[in-house]
């Protein structure tokens, strides 16, 4: 557990500050994004098996860099027509790889790895799109980021520090033992806390008054969204139970891989950046 705290106590204080970092230089958080996407990836096609074909990594990681980029392009009818030709092209290229070596590579490694890659790639690329997603205001932007990154990770520490200290009902005995139903219900109710907490302060930092943040939409997304996270992250975790793992990688001391650490984000940012649309939570 110190080794978990320990990188926890580094590692918010980088993110923190790379996300802030990311409101004057925004190529900062494509830069982050981009390096968490490959290592991803790369943990992504380990654990499929795809690392032993090594040339499965070119059309993978590009697809992931393309992606990561496209929300550079301005006009978003251009944007999306690229995620769908990169998207297309990536497909030709890996079945193409499997002709080329069906020997020693299974159809069922290349269409993990495939959906494994682009379900790494395309959320991140979300990530970018809710810092950008109050325009001009760069800052209010990234203090959404920072907001979809708390629900998921509120909800993760809560669950496992609750369920540590009153943990008796397993939540899902066969693919994460350790989970319980106490510290889902902790998890939940910590998360919400402090992120509708976090919400009323960061209004306050972006000048807007209470009557500015629509707090009901605000209650009812945040609510969703961690139910999200958990979704996430018990979804990785039935990977590891399948492949027979403990985790996606060693990046993190105490946390596992990236995958590990951010596969709740991974669910969250889409979610939160969706749902903004139908229930909007600024007025």
């Amino acid at each position: 557990m110190k080794t978990r705290i320990l990188t926890a106590a580094v590692g918010a204080p980088l993110t923190i500050s790379a996300l802030f970092a990311s409101v004057y230089y925004p190529f900062v958080l494509t830069v982050v994004l981009l390096f968490l996407c490959l290592v991803g990836i790369h943990e992504a096609l380990k654990t499929a098996g795809a690392d032993k074909v090594k040339i499965t990594y070119i059309p993978c990681f590009v697809y992931g860099a393309a992606v990561l980029l496209a929300p550079y392009i301005s006009d978003k009818v251009q944007m999306f027509g690229f995620i769908m030709f990169a998207s297309m092209i990536f497909l030709f290229a890996m079945f193409g790889i499997l002709l080329k070596m069906h020997s020693v590579l299974r159809i069922e490694t290349v269409c993990t790895s495939m959906i494994l890659t682009m379900f790494v790639a395309l959320p991140f690329m979300v990530v970018e799109f809710i810092a950008h997603s109050l325009g001009s205001n760069t800052a209010g932007g990234i203090l959404l980021v920072l907001f979809c990154l708390g629900v998921a990770w509120y909800a993760d520490a809560g669950a496992y520090f609750i369920g540590r200290a009153f943990g008796k009902h397993k939540m899902a005995p066969v693919l994460s033992p350790k989970k319980t139903v106490e510290g889902a219900v902790g998890g939940f109710v910590i998360s919400m806390i402090i992120s509708l907490g976090s919400a009323y302060i960061y209004a306050d930092l972006l000048g807007y008054r209470p009557g500015g943040i629509n707090y009901l939409n605000m209650t009812i997304i945040t609510a969703i969204c961690i139910l999200m996270s958990m979704f996430g992250d018990i979804s990785f975790s039935t990977v590891k139970r399948q492949y027979g793992i403990k985790d996606f990688g060693t990046l993190l001391p105490g946390h596992g891989g990236v995958l590990d650490r951010f596969d709740s984000v991974l669910f969250v940012c889409p979610t939160f950046y969706m749902l903004n649309y139908v229930l909007p939570v600024l007025r």
